[in-house]
């Protein structure tokens, strides 16, 4: 029996978009592959902080928006340089060890250095971004060598794919497929088995309220102002692991007509998008993204500013003309009616999603893995650099 080939996987867990994704590929790849997933930010101490990863999640939980804004746009590019030697050597340390065949980065800020340590171990890099807003990800990348190097997209954008050819990245290299969608996405019961399965009466609207673990005030503040309008609407809302927001969540009166769910955390959040009706959330590239693999009406949560690179997201939504942005919550129940019961709307946001390019990630990075490593789809082995013992 042939040994599987073995992936390194580099993640992080400055939100949760990076660990979502690399669930994704072990949901996608394990079968084929073994992997071994890193966490090189993590591990690389900068100015002796341990942990700078924890030190951005607490300025996102606490809304501190404008003064992560300013950090990441000061700082990274800087700190990452002076330390690509390092990170070069970490990651070349992790391919020699474990004997790695392919390195995967979900990450930014590290990727020239790593895509340097895998030509030097003459394996392929292949960069699979979970952002719309590449400019954090292609940090020294116009300096890139390795010929083995491959990188996906989201979207042909001037702030995704655009970025990286101001970069210097070949055409060629760069592959619009999609973010990575998690493949329960794509293989759901219909929405009448699931609201059947959930309790949810067939003649309700549905609207689902999502502000991840940063949004809980406004979570609250969206629900009682939508659920005071009687609109025969079921309102989801999804509490996280906070039992004090759940408890505080609950303590709201809907008018009459009107009925809420208090969802805590889930790993069928795939099953909400699917009996939902519209999605009322913050600018996140994950959810945004699973919310058009769902083709739901998107209303975007724009009371402040949000970090600068989920900017794109918003211009993606508006551009194609899925959905808007609220710009305060009062606005809320309105713009709520206009999209569940303006025909005129609703047509508009259904014609818009047919021009929507479909997630093709789950269907095409395995064939790209496949081609990188010089396999073929039969399995037969295609000699290689590193096949024959030398270097790129």
């Amino acid at each position: 029996m042939t040994a599987k080939k073995k992936l390194l996987i580099l993640s992080c867990t400055g939100g949760y978009g990076h660990i979502a994704a690399a669930n994704t590929l072990q949901t996608l790849l394990s079968d084929e592959y073994e992997m071994e997933v890193v966490y090189p930010i993590k591990d690389l101490r900068i100015c002796k902080v341990p942990n700078g990863e924890a030190f951005y999640n607490y300025l996102l939980t606490n809304n501190l928006t404008p003064l992560t804004n300013w950090i990441v746009r000061t700082f990274p590019a800087k700190l990452f340089a002076q330390r690509s030697k390092k990170i070069k050597r970490m990651i070349e340390t992790h391919i020699s060890e474990k004997k790695i065949d392919c390195v995967i980065s979900l990450i930014p800020f590290v990727d020239y250095p790593a895509s340097e340590a895998a030509r030097e171990m003459g394996i392929p890099f292949i960069l699979v971004t979970t952002d719309n807003d590449l400019h954090n990800w292609a940090i020294d990348l116009d300096q890139k060598k390795h010929h083995q190097f491959k990188m996906t997209v989201g979207f042909d954008l001037p702030t995704s794919k655009g970025t990286m050819l101001a970069k210097n990245i070949p055409e060629e290299e760069i592959e619009v497929i999609g973010l990575p969608l998690r493949p329960e996405f794509l293989q759901m019961k219909s929405k009448e088995e699931l609201r059947s399965e959930y309790e949810i009466p067939q003649n309700k609207n549905v609207v689902l309220i999502m502000m991840g673990g940063t949004g809980a005030r406004l979570s609250y503040q969206y629900l009682k102002a939508i659920s005071q309008y009687s609109q025969n609407l079921h309102l989801i809302v999804c509490a996280g692991r906070s039992k004090k927001m759940a408890k505080k969540l609950k303590s709201i009166h809907p008018a009459t007509g009107n009925t809420i769910d208090i969802i805590p955390f889930t790993e069928k959040v795939h099953e909400l998008f699917a009996l939902s009706d519209l999605i009322l959330t913050k600018p996140g590239p994950g959810s945004i993204n699973e919310a058009i693999s769902c083709k739901l009406p998107i209303l975007l949560d724009r009371i402040k500013p949000p970090v600068f690179w989920e900017e794109a997201n918003i211009d993606l939504v508006l551009k194609y003309g899925i959905g808007a942005c609220i710009r305060t919550v009062s606005e809320a129940p309105e713009m709520v009616s206009r999209f569940l019961f303006d025909e005129q709307v609703r047509e508009s946001v259904a014609r818009a999603y047919e021009k929507v390019p479909v997630n093709q990630f789950a269907d095409r990075i395995k064939p790209l893995l496949e081609e990188m490593m010089g396999q073929n789809l039969s399995g037969e082995v295609v000699m290689t650099s590193r096949s024959m013992g030398t270097n790129l």
